[in-house]
């Protein structure tokens, strides 16, 4: 493993472990037996440290979700596999996308942009398939951006509450968030 690598791993283990604020430069240095000038070498900032953290992880887990999504052409089984996956693949598999969430408004606008625009599509992604249905004339009245929020923010705040170490109901969360979602939007 290379050193930089070595660094991302423990910097991460420390920001899961004490939080982002309560984790120094200087704690991640002594940690690898490196010095902080010897991390400087490798990152500039801590901030530059979460950056790769985030850009990472929306790059490896809500990419392909995304990408995936946008090539299913029944809409009502695209919101089904997007809440799925989203939930089940990002969301109850690793508390880094906590720290990757919970953290981005610690970033530069430079780093955010990155990662916003992928925030855009999904948002636009989920906005579009409710008007597909829409225009389908399958679900009740509603307004699609709010639906669209409603949707990504339910999903998106279990990172707040689920319980890592029981990971076997993630697909029981997911399908539960389906139903509440889809019985609500689609007309009876």
């Amino acid at each position: 493993m290379n050193k930089k690598q070595e660094i991302y791993d423990k910097a991460l283990e420390l920001f899961l472990e004490q939080g982002y604020d309560h984790t120094a430069l200087s704690r991640i240095a002594e940690s690898l037996n490196i010095t902080k000038a010897g991390l400087y070498h490798y990152f500039k900032s801590k901030e530059d440290i979460l950056a790769l953290i985030s850009e990472q992880g929306v790059a490896q887990d809500f990419v392909p979700i995304l990408d995936a999504s946008e090539k299913i052409q029944d809409p009502e089984e695209r919101l089904k596999f997007f809440i799925r996956n989203y939930t089940t693949k990002i969301l109850t598999r690793d508390p880094t996308v906590r720290l990757a969430i919970h953290e981005m408004k610690r970033l530069k606008p430079v780093h955010q942009k990155k990662i916003l625009k992928e925030w855009r599509r999904c948002l636009d992604l989920v906005r579009n398939t409710i008007s597909e249905l829409d225009e389908r004339g399958r679900i009740v009245k509603v307004n699609k951006t709010y639906a669209a929020f409603a949707l990504i923010g339910m999903c998106t705040w279990t990172i707040y509450w689920f319980d890592y170490r029981r990971r076997e109901s993630a697909e029981e969360l997911a399908d539960t968030y389906v139903k509440l979602f889809l019985n609500g939007l689609l007309k009876k």
